[in-house]
């Protein structure tokens, strides 16, 4: 279907259905790290390890159809907040412009996959090419994922590195590492339509376009939604660390 495949979801006995969530954009803009195949391989790792789990929105679209381009419509001149993006991965700011309005997209992703499969209790954001990661196998993604099933979940829960103080929006905020993070059925709407607010009006009035990181982390400082952070970095620890979060 174009929206997302269809997905039996199974778990490993646990006591609460989980969904992996991913998604990609294939050659949404000249990618300059990884190419249209290392993607697609990276990608179909993560959805080996978490197979009868997982719903990944891959198919070819347009970046027109996501759900923040219409702020480059309002603005044809939106900047990247990243005033020097990296030449090792961008052709110029426009393209960093198109990646973040399509990692903006992993919000709207979440809540059609909960649309999708109305028996799910919780989703969990994965990158679609965290494979690239240090230490991310498809034994730390399973285990993972059967700790969730077992573990209550009953606000946003998200790895990062830094603690909460004020976001330079200028650079990545690291708070989260906003490769995974974790949302019951019961959040994923007031999530979503949160981020897309603070990206509404943040981009609205500065004239550029954040990481998704940061506007997840500008998410948890109004303090509306139920919000838990544990230590994790762009590793397995992202992984490894719920674990000794409920333990």
């Amino acid at each position: 279907m174009s929206d997302g495949p269809d997905v039996n979801v199974v778990g490993s006995g646990g006591q609460q259905k989980v969904l992996v969530v991913t998604g990609h954009v294939p050659r949404a803009f000249p990618s300059r790290h990884l190419s249209y195949e290392q993607f697609h391989s990276l990608g179909d790792q993560l959805k080996s390890a978490a197979v009868g789990r997982i719903v990944a929105f891959d198919e070819e679209r347009s970046v027109k159809n996501l759900w923040a381009y219409h702020l480059l419509e309002a603005n044809p001149n939106l900047m990247p907040a990243d005033p020097n993006p990296p030449a090792d991965r961008f052709g110029g700011p426009a393209d960093a412009v198109i990646s973040n309005i399509v990692c903006h997209e992993r919000f709207e992703w979440m809540r059609r996959a909960a649309e999708l499969h109305p028996d799910v209790d919780v989703f969990v954001w994965i990158d679609y090419s965290v494979f690239k990661q240090p230490g991310v196998t498809a034994e730390v993604i399973r285990d993972y994922l059967d700790a969730i099933e077992t573990t209550p979940i009953d606000a946003v829960i998200a790895p990062g590195v830094w603690p909460k103080v004020a976001i330079d929006d200028s650079r990545p905020h690291w708070r989260v590492v906003a490769s995974t993070w974790i949302c019951p059925r019961d959040l994923v709407v007031p999530l979503a339509d949160l981020a897309n607010l603070v990206l509404q009006i943040r981009t609205t009035h500065t004239g550029k376009i954040t990481w998704d990181a940061n506007t997840l982390s500008y998410v948890e400082l109004l303090d509306v939604l139920p919000f838990r952070w544990y230590l994790g970095n762009h590793d397995q620890t992202q992984f490894t660390g719920f674990g000794e979060l409920v333990n």
